[in-house]
C-alpha cells in the first residue's frame, strides 16, 4: 500500500508545477477574488422609487436622508413612472410621500401620509420601509415636541422642532442594543455566511471532487494497459494497489478543498468555534462522498463511462442544490450547505 503511494507521490514530484497549481487553485482563487466579491457584496443597493407629490422641506428632508442609507439606491420618479417600474420588476417598490405631508406632520398626525406599493415578488424592500418609517417617525416626534413647546412656552415650533432634532444626532439618544444569538448556545453570537460565500465552498467542494474522480482515471488506465494484470501475477493480490489507490483519492479530495474552505472562513472572519464545527462537517461530507464514489465506481466495473457519469453527477450536485430544484438532500452539496 505505501507503495503505491510513493509511487503517486513520485508522479507529483516529477511535475511539481502542476500538482502544487491544482492543490493550491482554490486557495488561490479565495485570496484573489475575496475582496472583490466582499466589496461587491456590501455595495449591493436594493433599487427603490421615492414620488414627492407633497415638495415641501420635510419630504425633501425625507428624501435626502433616505438618500445616504446603506445598501439602497434612490431614484426619484413620478407616481406612474414608479409603478410600471414595480410591475416591471425595475425597482423592489415605490413609496409615494402624499401632497400634505409636512402638514399633518406639523398637526401630529403620521397617518396615511406616505404609500407604499409593492409587487408579490418584492422581498428586500423592506430595507427602504424601515429607512423611511425611522425618518418620519424622527420628524413626526421632532413636530410633535415643536407643537408643545410652543403651546406651552414662548419657545417658536421652528425652535422646538430643531431642539428636538439634535438628539437624533450622532445617533438617537434613547436606542436599543439588540444581539442575535442561536437557540442551541445562548451565551454566543451566532455567526451565518453570506449566500455568495455558500456558493464559493460549493464551488470547492464540486473542485475537490472533481479532481478525485478525475484520478480514477489512472485505474482504468491501469486495467486497460494491462499493468493492473501483472501486478496480479507478481503480488498475487490487489488488495494493497486498491488500498493504496483509495486513500491517495481521499487525500487528493481533502487537500484541494479543506484548505480553500479554512481559507475563506478566515477571511470572513469566522469564529474559531465556528471554524472548526463547519471543517469537521466539511470533512465528514467530503470523506462520505468520496467513500460512496469510490465504491460506485468498483461496483460498476471501473469503466471509463462511469468517470464521465460521476462527472455530470457532482455537476448536477452543485447546480441542482444552488437552484434549489427538488431532490435536494440526495445530492452531496445539499449535505455540505444544509449543516444542522
Amino acid at each position: 500500500m505505501l507503495t503505491y503511494l510513493s509511487l503517486h507521490l513520485n508522479k507529483w514530484k516529477k511535475r511539481p508545477g502542476l500538482a502544487l497549481f491544482v492543490l493550491l487553485f482554490p486557495i488561490l482563487v479565495t485570496i484573489i477574488s475575496y475582496p472583490f466579491f466582499q466589496k461587491a457584496a456590501e455595495e449591493t443597493a436594493v433599487p427603490v422609487a421615492i414620488v414627492d407629490e407633497d415638495e415641501s422641506s420635510y419630504s425633501t428632508t425625507v428624501l435626502r436622508r433616505v438618500k445616504e442609507a446603506e445598501r439602497l439606491r434612490v431614484l426619484s420618479m413620478s407616481s406612474s413612472e414608479a409603478e410600471k417600474g414595480v410591475q416591471k420588476g425595475e425597482i423592489e417598490a415605490a413609496f409615494i410621500i402624499k401632497k400634505g405631508f409636512q402638514e399633518t406632520l406639523q398637526n401630529g398626525g403620521v397617518e396615511e401620509t406616505i404609500t407604499w406599493i409593492r409587487s408579490k415578488d418584492s422581498t428586500l424592500d423592506v430595507f427602504a420601509k424601515e429607512a423611511i418609517g425611522a425618518e418620519l417617525m424622527r420628524i413626526s416626534l421632532n413636530a410633535k415636541a415643536g407643537n408643545t413647546l410652543e403651546q406651552s412656552s414662548s419657545v417658536s415650533f421652528e425652535e422646538g422642532f430643531q431642539y428636538a432634532d439634535q438628539f437624533w444626532e450622532p445617533e438617537p439618544l434613547f436606542q436599543m442594543d439588540f444581539k442575535k444569538r442561536s437557540s442551541e448556545a445562548q451565551d454566543q453570537e451566532t455567526f451565518t455566511f453570506a449566500s455568495w460565500q455558500m456558493v464559493t465552498i460549493g464551488l470547492y467542494f464540486l473542485y475537490a471532487w472533481l479532481v478525485a474522480i478525475l484520478f480514477l482515471k489512472t485505474l482504468v488506465a491501469d486495467q486497460r494497459t494491462g499493468r493492473l494484470q501483472r501486478i496480479m501475477i507478481t503480488q498475487h493480490t490487489t488488495f494493497s494497489y486498491f488500498v493504496g489507490h483509495f486513500l491517495v483519492m481521499i487525500v487528493m479530495g481533502l487537500g484541494t478543498f479543506l484548505p480553500a474552505t479554512i481559507a475563506l472562513f478566515s477571511l470572513s472572519s469566522a469564529p474559531l468555534l465556528f471554524i472548526a464545527e463547519w471543517s469537521g462537517w466539511a470533512l465528514g461530507v467530503m470523506v462520505t462522498t468520496l467513500v460512496i464514489t469510490w465504491f460506485l465506481f468498483m461496483g460498476l466495473g471501473r469503466k471509463r463511462w462511469t468517470i464521465i457519469t460521476f462527472i455530470a453527477l457532482a455537476v448536477g450536485s452543485f447546480t441542482l442544490t444552488t437552484a434549489d430544484i427538488g431532490w435536494t438532500v440526495a445530492w452531496p452539496h445539499s449535505w455540505l450547505v444544509h449543516k444542522p
